[in-house]
């Protein structure tokens, strides 16, 4: 409570401390205003559902699903430098997860590479999902980008990015795999095309095959992340990993071992279970690590060759 003694101050005085004490209540409002956010940035959002939540009511498994998000995603930070340009955030709740990857404040346009960090965003995440798969943990999900606001102080983020990323989700993948908007894939497919040719360009090895046409297979650039389904939908291919024999001895120690294993639970699964949805969830996602070992084989017979 502010106590004013009338005795001490004239007319004048008292005109100029109403006046004072205005243009300062005007200054801090105006200060907290500034703090305010005045608009959307642009992130690449990744909506994650984990299958099979209406059957999960067990503590412990749910703490693993949100436990295995955060994990990974601090793995991934470990490996980041001084000079990474962009960020991720991620948010879970219930057996569900956002992710959002952007740009940090103050990188300039010229090294702001929106193919760059797709791709740098489907191979960090990548390992998140071979992770469900070694737990036998099912999931479906939605990638898209555009506009959103996030702000981790207050776990608030919103905008048409986020919605978009959901809907694709719930509307459009329907079986275990996660579906990407056309504007991210052919931003990554450019990027991997570029990668690959300057590569090809500097290696004398390849001149003669670059002069037929033929450019060797390169997943290390990230060649396979994405792929189209047979409805003509570009999907992350979130066994891109093993497909190649990529190895990563936290989760598997044989690409083809663990494609198998994953093709063995599907049929176990199949055989067990008398709901159609959700037999024709796991005839998916044989089918896709069928495809997948056809391809790792395929290619470990014309290595030996």
């Amino acid at each position: 409570m502010l106590i004013l003694d009338f005795n001490s101050y004239s007319v004048f005085g008292w005109a100029r401390f109403i006046t004072d004490t205005a243009l300062r209540n005007k200054e801090v409002k105006w200060i907290l205003m500034s703090n305010e956010p005045n608009g959307f940035a642009k992130y690449l959002v990744i909506f994650v559902d984990i299958l099979g939540s209406q059957n999960r009511v067990d503590f412990q498994e749910t703490y693993k699903i949100n436990k295995i998000f955060h994990e990974e995603l601090e793995r991934n930070k470990q490996n980041d430098m001084m000079h990474t340009v962009y960020f991720r955030k991620i948010y879970t709740f219930s057996d569900c997860a956002y992710i959002f990857y952007g740009f940090k404040d103050g990188i300039s346009d010229e090294r702001k590479d929106e193919g760059e960090l797709f791709k740098v965003a489907l191979c960090n995440c990548e390992p998140i999902f071979l992770r469900f798969i070694k737990e036998r943990i099912l999931f479906r999900g939605g990638i898209s980008y555009g506009d959103a606001y996030v702000d981790p102080s207050k776990s608030m983020f919103f905008g048409d990015a986020v919605n978009k990323a959901y809907k694709m989700e719930s509307e459009i993948a329907i079986h275990p795999r996660i579906v990407i908007d056309d504007y991210i894939a052919e931003a990554v497919l450019e990027n991997i095309s570029s990668v690959k040719y300057k590569i090809v360009a500097k290696n004398h090895e390849y001149i003669s095959i670059l002069g037929a046409g033929l450019v060797p297979k390169m997943p290390e650039t990230g060649e396979g992340i994405i792929e189209q389904d047979i409805d003509e939908k570009y999907i992350y291919n979130y066994l891109h990993f093993p497909e190649n024999n990529i190895i990563l001895q936290d989760y598997y120690l044989s690409g083809e071992s663990f494609i198998k294993e994953l093709i063995d639970f599907c049929f176990e699964q199949i055989d067990r279970n008398m709901n159609y949805k959700i037999i024709d969830k796991y005839f998916y996602l044989q089918r896709f690590a069928q495809n997948k070992l056809e391809n790792l084989l395929m290619s470990s017979d014309c290595d030996l060759q």
